[in-house]
Order: structure tokens, then C-alpha cells, then sequence
């Protein structure tokens, strides 16, 4: 829990303390039962706001891999298209020296 919601829990304790003084006790219950959802509401809220921000945390770094990876692709890609070019300029003159045995 960070410092906030444990001032936000001290402050509804307090106030659950005030409660208490005064006359009731079905009054005095049902504020208790109050004060501790509320308390149980923030404390969740808290920790969904912290993992949101894990979460983005996350997020940005395989952004950053993503683009890591791309950058790489789009830096190999002339070379092997390149590559896959040689390869079939070679097929082609095979096939040709293939067919022209054949026709001979």
C-alpha cells in the first residue's frame, strides 16, 4: 500500500472513531461497515492504479523491442532480397543451359 492510501486509511479510521461517539449502535455499525469498504475501494484502487502503471511500463519496453526487431528486418531485408535475386539469376541461367541441351 503506498503512503497515500495509508493517510486515506488513518483518516477513515478517524472518522469511524468519531462515529462511534456518538449514540446507536445500529448507527455506529453500519458506519464501521462503511468505513471499511470504502477503505477496501481505495486500497483496490491503489493497486490497480500501480499495476496500470507496471503495465505501461511493460508495454513501452516491448514497444521498444518491436521496434528493435523491425529496425533490424528493414536493415537485413536488402541484403537478402539481394541474395534471393542472385539465387535466381543462377536458377534461370541452369534452366536455360538445361532447355538449350535439350533442343540440341
Amino acid at each position: 500500500m503506498n503512503i497515500e492510501a495509508e493517510i486515506l486509511e488513518l483518516k477513515l479510521r478517524m472518522e469511524a472513531l468519531q462515529a462511534l461517539a456518538c449514540p446507536g449502535g445500529v448507527l455506529k455499525t453500519t458506519v464501521l461497515a462503511f468505513v471499511a469498504m470504502i477503505a477496501e475501494v481505495r486500497d483496490a484502487r491503489s493497486e490497480i492504479t500501480q499495476d496500470l502503471a507496471a503495465l505501461g511500463i511493460e508495454i513501452e519496453g516491448l514497444r521498444r523491442q518491436t521496434n528493435e526487431h523491425i529496425i533490424s528486418a528493414q536493415r537485413e531485408m536488402p541484403a537478402w532480397y539481394e541474395a534471393l535475386q542472385d539465387d535466381l539469376n543462377e536458377l534461370r541461367h541452369r534452366l536455360d543451359r538445361v532447355l538449350g541441351e535439350d533442343t540440341a
